[in-house]
């Protein structure tokens, strides 16, 4: 499970903390295939992550607790916490129904409803410097007028 944390932490904004299912006993927490289910679902959340553009320079952790059936179809997801910024928290919510359907459990994981409490933390991607863009244009039209006057020198 450190692993699957520490995977969830690393990545953009939409960077995941964890994934700490409400339904797994401690028995079924080491269990290959329940591990490897987490691992799926992780992977998943991954791809759909999105940092909202009108949220740039915002930054924060929403927690999120939703519900899947035995399908993988989201039942139910709500805000636990916020992050403070509208744009972010709704993003939050908009991952898990973008998700849908989850990976289908495995048999060792008992119950139709099963429940997750999800810390996804959002950071601000940098903001890129109009200065920047200023110098490698300016790199950029030197480079090419010294390949104009210097050919092969």
């Amino acid at each position: 499970m450190a692993d699957f944390v520490r995977w969830l932490t690393a990545g953009c904004l939409v960077s995941l903390l964890g994934l700490l299912p409400g339904i797994a006993s401690p028995s079924l927490a080491g269990s290959d295939a329940v591990g490897a289910w987490q691992q799926q679902i992780a992977l998943h959340l991954g791809s759909q992550k999105r940092f909202p553009p009108n949220a740039r320079g915002q930054s924060g952790t929403a927690k999120v607790r939703f519900t899947i059936d035995r399908t993988g179809r989201l039942v139910s997801a709500q805000l636990l916490e916020s992050t403070g910024h509208p744009q972010l928290d709704a993003e939050a919510i908009a991952l898990l129904h973008r998700a849908q359907p989850f990976p289908a459990p495995p048999l060792e994981v008992n119950g139709d409803a099963l429940k997750f409490d999800l810390p996804i933390v959002f950071t601000a991607p940098p903001v890129e410097s109009r200065d920047s863009d200023a110098v490698i244009k300016g790199e950029e039209m030197v480079n090419a007028k010294m390949r104009g006057i210097c050919r092969g020198c």
